[in-house]
């Protein structure tokens, strides 16, 4: 079986920042991470998606932080008739995390920024009033507006945009940034290939710029999420820590049923999804809100 790459940089980064945890982070970035999938509210329900696995014996497990969200042992679930109806979207567990803890409403105007492919604009569609959509890479953007018609995302509009330049202003913003993804490591073995630390530097200067631009974006005491499947200080905690400098911003407490949280000491608040707290990528949320 082929092995996972690791760059030797990589691992002398992470064995130092690690410390005695090095052993049993290693080993769970080493592990193909859970199958899971969130249950698209537009066109299902959990008991009509129960039933179904149920009847095909397929083994699930409803996570205890949503009921939408599920674990599923099953080789080729994208086969399945329910996620080729829309009924079912394939979603990472700890990428399911940002918009819940974001927990957008019925009345909320809510701005996806860099959202393609698209998955956590379902989970926004089906919980917020209105979504703006906005992704700048012309290929990239072809995943929304299929997952816009498949999955019957009316509340959602589509635009093909840097998000830097929207003016209008919004009730809360999902900024899930364009980040070194060293947490893809659990879903491709593959994903750190052209891992390096100049391009931790590189995304980490983008990210400087986005945030401050999509927390511009909200009204007075609106809030917004911050994440990232990387698990650099300079792509997180240093960007959180930006923001506070340049903004009148707070950071608001998160806290999800079943997930282990640890207490963050280089940046009170924020969360650091360790792979081996709750078998999940590396993740990095924080919630923000507008003073």
């Amino acid at each position: 079986m082929k092995q996972t790459y690791f760059p030797f940089e990589f691992v002398s980064k992470y064995k130092n920042y690690c410390g005695k945890e090095w052993g049993d982070f290693f080993s769970a970035i080493k592990v193909k991470q859970p199958k899971s999938f969130w249950i698209n509210a537009k066109k299902s329900n959990p008991s009509e998606i129960e039933s179904f696995l149920k009847t095909k014996s397929i083994p699930f497990k409803k996570y205890p932080f949503s009921e939408y969200a599920y674990f599923i042992d099953y080789k080729r679930p994208g086969d399945l008739v329910i996620f080729k109806k829309g009924k079912i979207s394939m979603q990472a567990k700890a990428a399911m995390l940002p918009v819940l803890a974001l927990n957008p409403t019925k009345k909320d105007y809510v701005l996806d920024a860099c959202a393609a492919p698209g998955m956590k604009t379902i989970q926004l569609s089906n919980m917020a009033k209105e979504v703006v959509a906005v992704d700048v890479n012309s290929t990239r953007i072809k995943s929304l507006l299929h997952n816009k018609f498949a999955y019957d995302l009316k509340n959602v509009e589509i635009r093909r945009n840097d998000v830097r330049n929207i003016k209008e202003k919004f009730d809360k913003i999902m900024l899930d940034a364009p980040c070194s993804s060293e947490g893809l490591v659990r879903k491709r073995k593959e994903a750190l290939k052209d891992w390096n630390k100049q391009l931790v530097q590189r995304k980490a200067k983008a990210q400087k710029d986005l945030i401050l631009s999509c927390f511009d974006m909200l009204k007075p005491n609106g809030e917004m999420i911050y994440s990232t499947c990387s698990f650099a200080q300079e792509e997180n905690e240093d960007i959180i820590n930006f923001l506070l400098e340049k903004r009148d911003a707070k950071i608001l407490p998160i806290q999800f049923e079943g997930i282990k949280i640890r207490e963050n000491r280089q940046c009170p608040g924020c969360v650091r999804l360790w792979p081996q707290d709750n078998d999940t990528q590396q993740f990095f949320i924080a919630k923000i809100r507008k003073l």
